[in-house]
């Protein structure tokens, strides 16, 4: 579901805040986690019948074409300049690594679009 630049900021900060507040656990999370779907902003966070598609999450905007039906979508947003997601990097790093890829990326799409904020168009990746 499409939403508006500053709505998609205001969730790229919120979802920053919950990161930096420890949201994901840091190093010692008391049970596994999974980045982004344990979010607040994951709008079937608390739904075991997970009955929100996809595709109405605010996420949606920065998953690449091809990934769209994918069980967790939101996994495969590029994270950085070499394609990275948290789908290929929880297999290989640990835990605080990822979050802080997720941190760098959150951070990354913050500044972009407070310096895109004049220009119109759908909100997209930059990582891409």
């Amino acid at each position: 579901m499409p939403k508006s630049r500053l709505e998609i900021l205001n969730l790229l900060k919120q979802e920053l805040a919950f990161l930096e507040r420890g949201g994901y656990g840091g190093a010692l999370p008391w049970r596994p986690v999974s980045i982004f779907l344990d979010s607040p902003s994951c709008p079937n966070r608390l739904d075991a019948e997970r009955s929100t598609p996809c595709p109405e999450c605010w996420l949606d905007e920065f998953v690449p074409e091809g990934f769209h039906q994918e069980l967790d979508p939101c996994h495969f947003i590029p994270l950085n300049k070499d394609g990275e997601t948290v789908d290929s990097m929880i297999r290989q790093y640990t835990q605080v690594e990822v979050e802080e890829a997720v941190r760098g990326w959150l951070k990354a799409e913050i500044r972009r679009i407070e310096e895109s904020q004049d220009q119109p168009g759908r909100i997209a990746s930059g990582a891409n």
